[in-house]
C-alpha cells in the first residue's frame, strides 16, 4: 500500500486536530459560583444587614432590586463550585432574619 506524503500529512493533521478537540481532564473548576435568589426578609435590608447576611452565609450578597416590601432579589456569589452556592443558600435559610430563600427561576407559560 503506497500512501503519498500529502495523504500522510492529512492523516497526521486530522489526528492532531481531534486530540486538541478532546476535553482535558485537568481543566480547572470555576473559581466562583453565582446565582440569583429571591429572599424574604422580616424587615427591609440595609447595607449592614446585607453585609452580615453575606458573612453568615459565607457568600457575597448584592441587592439587585426590591420586589415587594419583604421580597428582595439578590445576586449571591460564593468561592468555588456550584456546591458552595448550595451550601451558602442553606446557611442563609437557617438565619432567623430570613423567612425564605428561593432560586430566581424564570416561569414559563404552560
Amino acid at each position: 500500500m503506497n500512501i503519498g506524503y500529502q495523504h500522510l500529512l492529512l492523516i497526521v493533521v486530522g489526528c492532531a486536530a481531534a486530540a486538541c478537540a478532546q476535553p482535558r481532564g485537568d481543566a480547572a473548576e470555576p473559581s466562583n459560583c453565582s446565582v440569583e435568589v429571591i429572599v424574604a426578609l422580616q424587615s427591609a435590608p440595609d447595607a449592614a444587614t446585607v453585609a452580615d447576611l453575606g458573612r453568615v452565609s459565607g457568600a457575597s450578597l448584592e441587592l439587585v432590586r426590591t420586589m415587594t416590601s419583604n421580597l428582595h432579589l439578590f445576586s449571591l456569589t460564593a468561592p468555588g463550585p456550584a456546591a458552595e452556592c448550595t451550601a451558602a443558600l442553606e446557611r442563609l435559610r437557617r438565619d432567623s432574619r430570613v423567612r425564605s430563600v428561593n432560586l430566581d427561576e424564570r416561569r414559563q407559560i404552560q
